[in-house]
């Protein structure tokens, strides 16, 4: 997967730079530069790279379960001229964060919904922030989609089958964290763990066709991880249809197609702790 989280970072940075800029405007004109950030769930680094170049005062610390994507993180700051600003620390939330330190900036980009107790988790993040710090939060929105509704490939109605699909495996996901507890809309849980939001948008991405190599890529390899992801929630037909669009060979597969796009969505919240 480590590819794959790369390349959708990297295709998706405005979701990273827009949210970095808008937190450089809450913190307002007066504001002393940002000498500490957060980045909880890193993955290989590529948002964190961005966040050390957005905020060139800071101290970046990515956070992360896994130690590979971690040194992943390591080899692109070296390869950016960061390694002297960027760390990292290897963390299993919610457990783990001991010893990180206060920070003026945590972001959180699609790493809250895989953790059992999502109001807990946050609580522990409040406390990591500066009195005056932000938190801010992105998790998906509506379901990435890559193509079109008038596919000439299996039955009508394949990506919307799709995204059932995606609802079924996601709850089931949810369920079998440890220590789950149900989800509310991120706003109420941002304000149960005594943070106040102060800025909340759904941010879109849209890359349309032709795409580059890079986000046919990306589309690829969403659709082979998907595949595989909701192989129980899918009949025959349709992972066939996925088998024929992800094989590099056919000419129908989205390797050669001149309609496939991506669109995706991030929910986005910066708040604030109460009592600041």
């Amino acid at each position: 997967m480590a590819e794959q989280i790369e390349l959708e970072g990297e295709v998706l940075l405005g979701f990273v730079t827009d949210t970095a800029t808008r937190v450089e405007e809450l913190r307002g004109p007066g504001a002393p530069p940002v000498r500490r950030v957060i980045d909880i769930g890193s993955g290989p680094g590529v948002g964190t790279c961005e966040l050390a170049r957005l905020f060139p005062h800071a101290q970046v610390i990515a956070v992360d379960s896994s130690p590979a994507l971690l040194d992943r993180a390591k080899q692109r700051a070296a390869e950016h001229g960061l390694e002297a600003r960027i760390s990292t620390h290897v963390a299993e939330l919610p457990g783990g964060l001991e010893g990180l330190g206060q920070a003026d900036v945590i972001w959180a980009s699609m790493s809250l919904h895989h953790i059992g107790d999502e109001v807990a988790v946050l609580r522990l993040l409040r406390e990591l922030l500066d009195p005056y710090g932000l938190l801010a939060v992105a998790e998906l929105a509506e379901p990435m989609r890559v193509l079109p509704d008038d596919l000439d490939v299996g039955r009508p109605g394949l990506t919307d089958r799709l995204d059932g699909a995606g609802t079924t495996w996601f709850a089931g996901m949810r369920e079998g964290l440890t220590d789950s507890v149900d989800s509310t809309d991120l706003g109420s849980m941002l304000s149960s763990a005594g943070l106040e939001v102060v800025s909340s948008r759904l941010a879109r991405e849209r890359l349309n066709a032709p795409l580059s190599n890079d986000a046919r890529r990306l589309v690829l390899g969403h659709l082979r991880r998907i595949r595989d992801q909701f192989v129980d929630h899918l009949v025959d037909d349709d992972l066939h249809a996925l088998d024929l669009l992800t094989d590099a060979e056919n000419p129908r597969s989205v390797v050669h197609r001149s309609d496939v796009f991506v669109a995706a969505s991030r929910q986005i919240m910066i708040a604030r702790p109460i009592d600041t």
